[in-house]
């Protein structure tokens, strides 16, 4: 076989499949940046227990309360389902063990038949007005149930004799957390303010499908719903039944309501139940209780608006500040409210509920399949350019063939999969393509330095077309393999970069075989820790891992430029790009590659947050490139001194 004529016919066929798929994902791309313009309102809720308890003690009413702050944003009240604990606290029911019961002074009221034995736990009801509803939930929730109605009504649960206090505290605590339904009448009051509700509805044991049967209905009584939420660790009957309560919450196949599902609260099941809906989902943001005392009215308001305006949360929950002291906090809590409604609104956004659904971008799977034969079309050149033409030749066809089944048997896990082989792929071909040994002015730097960056992004543009989709635009399924996108291209352009000799073979085996020195072991354990670093600090990195100042630069950057570029961008990686290009890859610089890739490799995964709009994702890029061209002429600038003081030193 002539190899270079082997090689002449795949380039080719490569640049054809890389140019159709980028006309594909650009089509995408393109319906996507529509349907993220027009996704502009945002649902803004508060908690009931907050509201009451912020009305009472400033003597309003919560309804007034409720139409204070609907004039300055309010649009919903997050309620969540009364539980027998909740009941117990305010003195309408109360649980005890067996015996324990007859100690109360209610018990003379009970059925004398309640069997008070140490294996049932006994629900004494007082308040009458809500004793169907307790029994009817509990009936559905709890086997082996017994009713024994009467002046004081009782509930009989059967339990495990429990051998310890901690087993008896598990026990009361399973009870306690029973969910019973709303109080409708009380939501009533509210949504004729024109506010909507927003149910969060517990969990239970080992639900049944007539339990989950009920639970659907009863959800559909209360009135003007804009989104439905689940309160506990997983959705009602994951992992099996989950599919009963949703078929319930179809009328005539349309959703009855949308799924709210909430940013770091990974609720076991939530995703699934939201996509099986026809992913009608709502993104909803909060500050978790225990954070609240690391946040200011202002502080909070710029993660509110971060969220909205880059990760495409349209639903707000808003806990209220100063609730330690409530009868000190209202206007404080006004003008927060005030202050959010105009962000918002400054912002280019609606406050309006319930919130339009986001929609999903057109594609079929004939797009997807070119756009990955775009990504195997981009390995095919970055073998092809080592004259490995026969390992391209195998690549270009055995990829091929290996997509098309994948694409076939698992659609969407073959685009997550393509989507990682792209921002691989493309980061790699860019060093390969545009890395010399010959040296360059700065103005050739930095035009080499932007070809890079275009090739760069070409794998980023086909991982938007690959995941063009309402799933995972709303992260109900997330683009895979973070850590590996940005290990893997270090140690390719490592590898690619090397100049194999006629015996690559035994040329590694002669670099094994070299003796290490303190220096080269000094060195390695430096890159280990440096590596180890870095991949620690990719993907949604734990705000405790971020230094004071990191975070100081991070707002004040935001604050200059709207959208801060990524700190590994124009920090690290194109700085030393720019050096690398300038100075030419030699022997004694090739450890620039090492931070110069990861420039490359964070524009890329830039585009991997799905759930950030594009334009966003592109104003973040640019920033990082001028920046980043700017600290490079400064490390240009210092080497050189550098260079010429050890010159003169020397």
């Amino acid at each position: 076989m002539n190899i270079n004529i082997s090689k002449k016919h795949l380039n080719p066929i490569a640049y054809a499949l890389i140019a159709v798929a980028i006309i594909a994902s650009l089509f995408l791309a393109g319906q996507r940046m529509n349907i993220e313009k027009d996704y502009n309102q945002v649902e803004i809720m508060v908690n009931y227990t907050e509201l009451v308890s912020l009305a009472r003690a400033n003597n309003l009413e919560i309804t007034e309360l409720a139409d204070l702050l609907k004039a300055k944003g309010l649009t919903g009240v997050l309620v969540k389902e009364i539980s027998l604990g909740d009941l117990e606290r305010s003195g309408e029911v109360q649980i005890k063990q067996g015996q324990e019961i007859s100690l109360s002074p209610s018990a003379s009221s009970l059925d004398p038949n309640v069997p008070l034995l140490a294996n049932n736990v006994i629900i004494a009801i007082h308040n009458k007005d809500m004793e169907e509803q307790i029994v009817k939930h509990l009936e559905y929730k709890v086997p082996g149930l017994a009713y024994y109605p009467g002046e004081v009504s009782a509930l009989v649960i059967p339990v495990n004799l429990p051998n310890s206090d901690a087993e008896k505290n598990k026990i009361y605590k399973d009870i306690t957390d029973l969910g019973v339904g709303f109080e409708n009448s009380q939501l009533e009051k509210l949504t004729d303010l024109g506010l909507t509700i927003i149910p969060q509805v517990r969990d239970w044991k080992s639900p049944t499908h007539e339990s989950l049967l009920f639970i659907a209905e009863e959800i559909k009584k209360l009135p003007n719903i804009s989104i439905l939420m689940f309160n506990d660790e997983q959705v009602p009957g994951y992992p099996d039944k989950f599919k009963t309560l949703a078929d319930q919450l179809k009328i005539d196949g349309e959703i009855y309501t949308p799924i709210g599902v909430v940013e770091f609260f990974n609720q076991r099941g939530i995703n699934n139940i939201a996509a099986y809906l026809n992913k009608e989902t709502v993104r909803v943001h909060s500050i978790a209780q225990n954070e609240m005392i690391n946040y200011t009215p202002d502080t909070a308001l710029d993660r509110f608006e971060l969220a909205v305006t880059e990760r495409n949360h349209r639903g707000l929950f808003v806990r209220f500040f100063g609730m330690d002291r409530p009868a000190a906090a209202l206007e404080t809590n006004l003008a927060y409210f005030d202050n959010l409604k105009d962000r918002l609104e400054g912002a280019g956004f609606t406050i309006e509920a319930p919130v339009k659904q986001y929609q999903s971008p057109t594609y079929s799977i004939i797009l997807v399949f070119l756009i990955g034969l775009g990504v195997i079309g981009g390995a095919v050149l970055a073998v092809n350019n080592k004259d490995w033409t026969i390992l391209a030749l195998i690549a270009l066809v055995f990829g091929t063939l290996g997509w098309s089944a994948l694409l076939y048997i698992s659609p969407i896990m073959a685009r997550k999969l393509m989507a990682l082989a792209s921002v691989i792929v493309f980061p790699t071909l860019a060093f390969l393509l545009i890395v010399k040994e010959r040296s360059r002015t700065i103005i050739q730097s930095i035009v080499a330095l932007l070809q890079m960056s275009l090739i760069s992004w070409i794998g980023a543009l086909l991982m938007i077309g690959l995941l063009a989709d309402k799933l995972f635009m709303l992260k109900l399924d997330q683009f895979v393999g973070v850590k590996i996108a940005h290990v893997l291209p270090l140690v390719l352009v490592l590898i690619l970069m090397h100049k194999f000799q006629d015996h690559p073979v035994r040329e590694a085996k002669n670099i094994l075989m070299q003796p290490i020195t303190y220096l080269v072991a000094g060195l390695a354990g430096v890159l280990v820790l440096a590596l180890g670093i870095y991949v620690i600090r990719t993907g949604n990195v734990d705000s405790n891992l971020v230094l004071g100042i990191e975070q100081q630069m991070r707002d004040a950057l935001n604050e200059l430029l709207g959208v801060r570029p990524r700190t590994k961008e124009f920090l690290i990686g194109h700085p030393f790009t720019l050096l690398l290009l300038y100075l030419g890859i030699t022997r004694y610089n090739w450890p620039l590659l090492i931070p110069a890739v990861i420039g490359q490799v964070s524009l890329v995964n830039t585009y991997a947050h799905i759930h950030t709009p594009i334009i966003i994702s592109l104003i973040r890029s640019f920033n990082g490139l001028w920046i980043g061209v700017i600290f490079g002429i400064l490390a240009i600038v210092a080497w050189k001194l550098a260079e010429k003081y050890l010159n003169d030193v020397l």
